[in-house]
């Protein structure tokens, strides 16, 4: 990456910005480090997601074979079982992809120049951390959304940037929790719309890309697929570390020097 996202007087430069220009400056970002973006991204979601389409097809073929009163040999559990296995292998690495992403992201913006390798060293450094955290998220808003939808929103947006805490400040477990907490507190409508316009466009991109090869195989679909999450998913990581650095710069006197700050102190 030749050019330094966070030098004064870039786009990205931490400050309140409104929903248009956070999606407008995501976008320039991406425009400007696609291929070390695809790249971080394209290492965990292109294998997986073969792995995952070929054991699915292994999994329909058994399906349709148990149908037609045909005796399968090798018995069925063992591809259940792999299955799990790599389900919870993508499991893992997607964390472990979510906090090198997010990490490369936030050191892009701060005007550094990371490499793939040390984003994702940094992935496995704070896998731990990551894991509970998104645990932590995902449990409080499923119990949100099991009293009511309404507050499972709610609480979903409140936690919705637990992660660029964890990455950018070191802020492991409740604390990066309650940090989020705070950053979007008094600002919920504007982080709500922010995401929700966000998620709709990756939603239609990933839809245009994927919907030409629904009746192809399962080959086929699995590289449009992995394809589409290669494309969209820097968007969207992109989108959530501008959204946090807006919320700081909303309720802090947050400058490039104490971004890079906090990056520096979070890797050790």
């Amino acid at each position: 990456m030749s050019e330094a996202i966070g030098q004064p007087g870039r786009a990205a430069l931490p400050r309140p910005m409104g929903i248009g220009e956070i999606l407008s400056t995501a976008f320039q970002l991406y425009q400007r480090h696609w291929r070390t973006l695809f790249a971080i991204a394209a290492v965990v979601v292109v294998p997986f997601t073969l792995l995952q389409y070929l054991i699915g097809d292994q999994v329909r073929t058994r399906g349709e074979e148990v149908a037609n009163g045909v005796v399968i040999e090798t018995a069925s559990w063992s591809v259940g079982l792999a299955g799990l296995v790599a389900a919870l292998a993508g499991v893992v690495m997607f964390l472990v992809l979510t906090g090198a992403i997010t990490r490369a992201v936030a050191a892009e913006v701060a005007g550094e120049d990371p490499s793939v390798e040390q984003s994702y060293r940094f992935g496995f450094h704070r896998f731990w951390s990551v894991l509970l955290v998104s645990l932590l998220v995902g449990l409080a808003t499923i119990g949100g959304l099991i009293l009511f939808i309404i507050p499972g929103i709610y609480i979903g947006v409140r936690l919705a940037v637990s992660i660029e805490a964890l990455v950018v400040e070191g802020r492991r477990g409740t604390e990066a929790m309650g940090r989020s907490w705070e950053l979007v507190g008094g600002h919920w409508w504007h982080a709500f719309g922010t995401l929700v316009v966000a998620g709709l466009l990756t939603g239609v991109v990933n839809a245009l890309i994927t919907a030409p090869f629904g009746n192809t195989s399962w080959f086929v679909q699995a590289v449009a697929a992995a394809v589409a999450t290669v494309v969209t998913l820097p968007y969207g990581v992109l989108v959530g570390v501008l959204l946090y650095l807006d919320l700081r710069a909303r309720k802090e006197n947050l400058d490039l020097e104490r971004l890079r700050t906090d990056l520096q102190a979070s890797a050790t």
